[in-house]
């Protein structure tokens, strides 16, 4: 019996309408993914900073005076004390001005001892004057004469007095800039760096020029790191927060600190402004950190707070319309996936805390990204071997390389 065309072609929108049903009920293979299960765990959110290592306190050594380096008594590694003498400089220059000062000196004090002579005298006269006046043998205008020659000798003493007092001042500059000849050690530490050698010429100047810094000097026993946090982040950052150091020469060794200082100012780098967060360092033992080294730093944001959790993996973000994002997982039930909405709190590098849609016990999908671009609503799924979970997480990776290198050629 020939079976009518019409029929035929219904009975093909029929079957094609069914596939889909058939496929998800039926024998469809199932899409492998990583099943993890909603927990309770310690979330640590963190940000991430770089920066440098600094001592606490190091001291740039400069000289006060204009002078030519003639012994240079230590050198880069030393330990010194307090008053210790580093670095001596050619101090005959000041020796001469102090010489040529205590002339000056000797010439007021002789010049104080003829005006004392002098006032001696005149204070003599005048009480001669005095009884000739009473006696009106000298006439009025004769003795004010006097009398005025006597306050002159007086004002002309004070004035010696101030110049020797001038005197000694200046004599006393000319042996503190002699004294600054010898440069000391400010503080009890280790000199980290000498930048200037015998036969340079020592300048007064916190300036970059040659011969401005002569020495580095350090206490070695602390240590800080000075972070540079973005402003987008600064925020977040307070005084007392935990934070892991990692210095280029230790990039597998956490050391552990505390943020010690938040800058209220910004440093402005290439348009971008960051803050500057010093955090204190507890180094471990033998491990030789020096300053300078750069490093990069992650500042806690909480204390290990237990909350319900997924792996990051499991949370997929999308933005259906501008300025709205929207966070969903794939919860499996009985070998099927379900898309389920969420809502999401802070999240550290594996964990991110479920603050609505999930209990604790239920299952989600966590990888690879591969398999949950897959997925379809109540799809079968299944737990995917170790071997095809590292293959996957491979290609993962080579899929978001690959979109790296044709964004940068974009």
């Amino acid at each position: 019996m020939r079976i009518p065309k019409k029929a035929l072609i219904a009975g093909g929108i029929v079957l094609i309408l069914a596939l889909p049903f058939v496929a998800n009920r039926g024998g469809a293979d199932a899409v492998k993914v990583d099943i993890a299960t909603a927990s309770t765990q310690e979330l640590r959110p963190t940000i991430l900073a770089s920066g440098t290592l600094a001592y606490r306190t190091e001291v740039n050594l400069t000289s006060e005076v204009l002078a030519q380096v003639t012994e240079v008594l230590v050198k880069e590694g030393d330990v010194v004390k307090r008053g210790q003498v580093l670095l001596r400089l050619d101090p005959q220059t000041y020796r001469n001005a102090i010489e040529r000062e205590e002339a000056n000196r000797r010439q007021t004090l002789i010049a104080i001892e003829r005006q004392r002579v002098t006032l001696a005298l005149r204070e003599k006269q005048f009480a001669r004057f005095q009884k000739l006046i009473e006696a009106r043998t000298i006439d009025q205008s004769r003795f004010d004469e006097e009398r005025n020659q006597l306050e002159l000798a007086r004002i002309e003493l004070r004035s010696s007095e101030e110049s020797l007092r001038r005197a000694d001042a200046v004599l006393n500059d000319a042996r503190e800039l002699l004294q600054k000849t010898e440069v000391v050690a400010p503080m009890d530490g280790t000199i980290v760096a000498v930048s200037i050698k015998v036969g340079e010429t020592a300048i007064p100047s916190t300036s970059a020029l040659v011969g401005a810094q002569m020495m580095k000097l350090a206490d070695t026993a602390a240590i800080e790191a000075r972070l540079k946090v973005d402003e987008g982040d600064i925020a977040k950052v307070a005084i007392g927060q935990k934070v892991d150091v990692y210095a280029a020469g230790f990039p597998d060794d956490a050391v552990s600190g505390t943020v010690r200082q938040v800058a209220l100012a910004p440093i402005i780098e290439n348009q971008g402004r960051a803050y500057e967060v010093i955090a204190e360092l507890v180094p471990k033992e033998g491990m030789a950190l020096r300053s300078g080294m750069s490093v990069r730093a992650d500042l806690f944001l909480g204390d290990g707070e237990k909350v319900l959790a997924v792996p990051v993996e499991a949370v997929i973000t999308s933005e259906p319309e501008p300025r709205k994002i929207e966070h969903h997982v794939w919860k499996v039930s009985d070998g099927r996936a379900n898309k389920v909405a969420v809502k999401v709190g802070e999240a550290d590098d594996q964990w991110q805390h479920i603050t609505e849609g999930l209990k604790a016990g239920e299952q989600v999908a966590a990888g690879p990204a591969r398999a949950l671009r897959q997925l379809a609503e109540g799809g079968p799924v299944e737990q995917i071997e170790a071997e095809d979970k590292d293959k996957d997480a491979k290609e993962d990776a080579d899929e978001e390389e690959d979109s790296a290198d044709e964004a940068d050629a974009a």
